[in-house]
């Protein structure tokens, strides 16, 4: 596989043959839009609304539990019945609202496009659905980017099953030896290490605990700073 020759890819000769993205936390500040989506459902049980910031440690393991997340915050748990009935007006309200305030974190479309000129292919799993995965990245413009999309609906299963991953690592024709996986929380790090497949973390996801502390190969200072970290260890 040809690369340029200032890549920073091979300071080990561990070169990846493929990068598979999460999304939110990750590449997109999504927060704001799921915070309205999910106050207008809080607002339509008359119950009081969630700070964007108390929602963005809601997220990470898809709509449900976002869901469950903000209703028990509000004071209102919903048992399984309530929660699957809710779950559409939920979507409803969100796939309007999905692009109004979403945006690249800083350094997203630089890197995507570093990986793209070192030849990697890049794939993207997360616990978001997939239509609402697709509007934003091609919203934001960064859809070409992706050689397989896989969301929360996707697949029978969700991270962490390493389900998803395996699935979208099938998508790009890579093996999970030859792959490196890039995400911001503990769903991400157990649906890799399941997987096989190395995990770099960036610091500033949704999770609301140290990075550190998750288990991933390497945690990198940003995430501009993750094309120079790719030859991470092999999973063990």
């Amino acid at each position: 596989m040809s690369r340029p020759e200032d890549t920073e890819y091979n300071s080990d000769g561990n070169i990846p043959a493929a990068v598979v993205w999460d999304l939110d936390g990750t590449l997109v500040e999504s927060a704001p839009d799921l915070a309205n989506a999910l106050n207008a459902i809080l607002a339509e049980k008359g119950l009081a609304p969630r700070s964007v910031d108390a929602v963005r440690m809601m997220i990470g393991a898809g709509v449900p539990k976002l869901i469950e997340r903000g209703f028990r915050a509000a004071g209102a748990p919903l048992d399984e019945a309530e929660l699957n009935a809710v779950v559409p007006r939920f979507m409803e309200r969100y796939l309007a609202c999905a692009t109004d305030n979403t945006y690249l974190i800083d350094g997203a479309r630089d890197v995507l496009e570093h990986c793209r000129l070192a030849g990697l292919d890049q794939g993207l799993c997360t616990n978001k659905p997939e239509a609402v995965t697709r509007k934003i990245l091609a919203k934001l413009g960064v859809d070409h980017y992706f050689g397989c999309v896989i969301g929360g609906d996707s697949t029978p299963a969700r991270k962490p099953d390493p389900l998803p991953l395996l699935t979208c690592l099938e998508g790009l024709g890579t093996s999970p030896a030859k792959a490196v996986m890039v995400g911001d929380s503990g769903a991400d790090v157990g649906a890799a290490k399941a997987a096989g497949v190395r995990i770099l973390l960036v610091p500033d996801g949704y999770t609301g605990v140290a990075p550190e502390s998750l288990g991933a190969d390497r945690v990198v200072e940003n995430l501009a700073d993750v094309p120079r970290h790719m030859s991470v260890p092999g999973p063990h």
